[in-house]
């Protein structure tokens, strides 16, 4: 019960008003000795355990957050952001916040361009991004500079940018531990084939940029940079995928395949419709449910996930703590585990 008693209710008990309260819990401003006595009588009878996120402050004001990220179907990786992002609203569901979603196609430089303009039009009191994109994230964050509105990442950063925090991986080590992997599964003459998604637009996901660049740069250290072969593929429309059986024909010798996104499982369900060699290990991104299932059923041989729904929490929880007291956070830019899945210990994730 202690736990659950709020401002307001300490101040109507104690008789005086809710910025009271908030003043001398916080010992900020001038408060009348008579004041501090009511209100520090009930804190001890009612037992408060002060929260960080309860303030008179949110009990005024009403705080807009946009939330610009990809769009998702149920049980993909930014839906698991999304979970996170929702877990954290009710976490502090006393604080008066309005979210605004504005998603758009990460495989579509054009959405992510519009959507980007669209948001930085309005006036929210801070933005969530999903930062696909180099140079229209970069447009995007100078706008909201402009306008000294605070926004966090998730998933990703940008240089050149100034976010009030970032949660994310640290995407060039995922591309070297990937390549680290297969480097220890497969045969010692082994090619390996990098599939890219296919993007509308010349611009390339600033992940995937990053995660090829330690991809490669971790099998030229153990000298196997010519054992890379690079192709692309159609995330949104796997019909499209025909040229991978060409691919693989003239490339006989790719026994692994590294998916530098959360799509692995087209291409497990691609192989399977068309057993061109069943000796070829899988790898991709994140534990979507496409992904647990091609695990499971032996399809995918493992997966690197980024624990994204932690990603979508901290950001709202850093967002508040922006918005109600201007706190920096301690660590600018904090680095999730990367964690390595195969089916021996996926039932002790939780999907």
């Amino acid at each position: 019960m202690a736990k659950q008693v709020r401002i307001k209710d300490i101040a109507q008990m104690a008789g005086v008003s809710a910025g009271t309260v908030d003043r001398i819990l916080h010992n900020r401003g001038k408060v009348s000795e008579k004041s501090r006595a009511k209100v520090e009588q009930v804190l001890k009878e009612v037992d408060y355990k002060m929260n960080i996120h309860a303030s008179a402050i949110s009990f005024r004001k009403e705080f807009t957050i946009v939330i610009a990220i990809p769009t998702f179907s149920p049980g993909e990786y930014w839906g698991s952001i999304r979970n996170g992002i929702e877990s954290a609203l009710k976490e502090y569901a006393d604080i008066n916040i309005r979210c605004i979603w504005f998603p758009y196609n990460q495989f579509d430089v054009y959405s992510c361009r519009s959507t980007f303009e669209s948001v930085a039009d309005l006036s929210p009191d801070a933005v969530i991004i999903g930062p696909t994109f180099m140079s229209e994230t970069l447009t995007f964050c100078q706008q909201l500079d402009e306008k000294n509105i605070p926004y966090v990442f998730v998933d990703s950063t940008i240089d050149g940018t100034h976010p009030w925090a970032t949660f994310t991986t640290d995407q060039k080590a995922c591309g070297r531990l990937m390549a680290n992997l297969f480097h220890a599964i497969l045969p010692d003459d082994a090619e390996i084939a990098l599939l890219m998604a296919r993007r509308i637009g010349t611009e390339p996901s600033h992940n995937t940029v990053e995660r090829e660049e330690g991809f490669r740069e971790y099998l030229a250290e153990v000298g196997k940079t010519d054992r890379i072969r690079k192709e692309f593929f159609s995330p949104l429309t796997p019909d499209d995928n025909e040229s991978l059986s060409t691919f693989l024909r003239d490339n006989p010798r790719v026994k692994g395949i590294a998916i530098l996104n959360s799509r692995g499982y087209i291409i497990a369900k691609y192989l399977q419709d068309n057993p061109l060699n069943h000796d070829i290990r899988i790898a991709c991104f994140d534990m979507t449910v496409g992904n647990v299932r091609a695990l499971q059923e032996r399809r995918i041989s493992f997966l690197l996930c980024q624990n994204p729904e932690r990603q979508g929490f901290e950001a709202v929880r850093s967002l508040i703590n922006c918005l109600l007291y201007r706190q920096p956070e301690k660590v600018l830019h904090q680095l999730m585990p990367i964690d390595i899945l195969v089916r021996e210990n996926l039932p002790y994730y939780k999907q």
